[in-house]
């Protein structure tokens, strides 16, 4: 803009000395102002057509001027003339070259606030593209434990099994009083590592849990309502209470496929240090039987009593309120039973 502004102020100026050429009087002095805000107001109009209008009209009326100085040689108007001829041709130039460069750096502009939003969305394709290795590495990582647990479970519990079975028909054959004790040694040796071994494929499968997939899962069955989630799902959480969390939101998802009339399901879990809650409420209208029964805990039905004894075995508490629809609000603490 100021570039644009200084061309013009100089392209006036030339005008200016060439219309006072022949002195400066009343009417030159009021042409130049004319000139000057001719030159500068054109820039105050988007429109470039009436931009170029106002712009040349300054150098048309310096031109017709310039053709009626009688005192004047044809040679001398001639060069005046020219001198009008070059500096609109200067001007002219140079507003065209700034304009070029506006638009140049404009589209420069653009080009790198397309470069952005690209590189953002790249940025945000890769890191997706990172979680969903990291969840596939993850879900293989637990198929192949669950494959472990069921080998050891299915090869080595049936030897161990099998030699337990055999050691104890030997000790009831056994007439030599001098092998008791390396038998029941043996046979301790064998409890023992049975023992082991059925930990061992227990805490595989426990952490081969995955908590996500199976709130995925569960969630899934809704299909015919609109569902929105707040879940706080961390992996290290008790395996205790992520199998009561599966649990509890199973039975309810059923409950509300079988009995709601509701078009809209809300499910919240949140987490701390010591606890976890977990709700599902639905939209549906529930009856004033079924609210007397709830204040009174008197429950007739089997998933309702499923989810407070899922809750109680572990130390935690589950409610029910018929406030907005129905909701299951169960609270697990950490530390609670195993």
């Amino acid at each position: 803009m100021l570039f644009d502004v200084i061309v013009r102020l100089l392209a006036a100026m030339g005008l200016t000395l060439i219309t006072n050429a022949k002195g400066i009087t009343t009417t030159s002095v009021v042409v130049s102002i004319c000139i000057f805000l001719f030159m500068e107001v054109s820039l105050l109009f988007k429109n470039r057509y009436l931009d170029i209008c106002l712009t040349a009209i300054p150098f048309l009326y310096t031109e017709w001027a310039i053709s009626k100085w009688s005192d004047y040689s044809s040679s001398v108007r001639s060069l005046m003339m020219w001198a009008v001829g070059i500096l609109a041709a200067f001007t002219a130039i140079a507003l065209i070259l700034y304009r070029k460069m506006l638009n140049y750096q404009e589209q420069l502009n653009r080009t790198k606030d397309d470069s952005r939003e690209l590189e953002n969305v790249l940025e945000n394709k890769n890191r997706r593209l990172l979680m969903e290795q990291d969840q596939q590495v993850h879900l293989a990582t637990l198929a192949e434990r669950n494959r472990i647990a069921r080998e050891i479970h299915d090869n080595v519990g049936h030897l161990l099994s099998r030699a337990i079975l055999l050691l104890g028909a030997i000790t009831t054959v056994n007439k030599d009083e001098k092998l008791e004790p390396q038998l029941k040694m043996l046979a301790d040796t064998l409890d023992e590592s049975m023992a082991k071994m059925r930990s061992s494929v227990h805490d595989l499968h426990d952490d081969s849990i995955d908590l996500k997939k199976n709130f995925e899962e569960i969630i899934g069955e809704l299909k015919n309502f609109t569902v929105n989630t707040d879940l706080d799902l961390d992996e290290a959480i008790p395996t205790n209470i992520k199998l009561t969390l599966i649990g509890i939101l199973k039975e309810a998802v059923t409950n509300i496929l079988k009995h709601s009339n509701g078009d809209a399901v809300k499910i919240i879990m949140q987490q701390n240090y010591s606890f976890c809650t977990l709700s599902i409420t639905d939209n549906g209208t529930v009856s004033e039987e079924t609210k007397r029964k709830l204040q009174t805990e008197d429950y007739d039905g089997i998933g309702l009593n499923n989810i407070s004894s899922r809750a109680r075995s572990i130390g935690g508490d589950a409610y029910f309120y018929t406030d907005e629809g129905f909701t299951v609000y169960a609270r697990l603490p950490f530390g609670g039973k195993n």
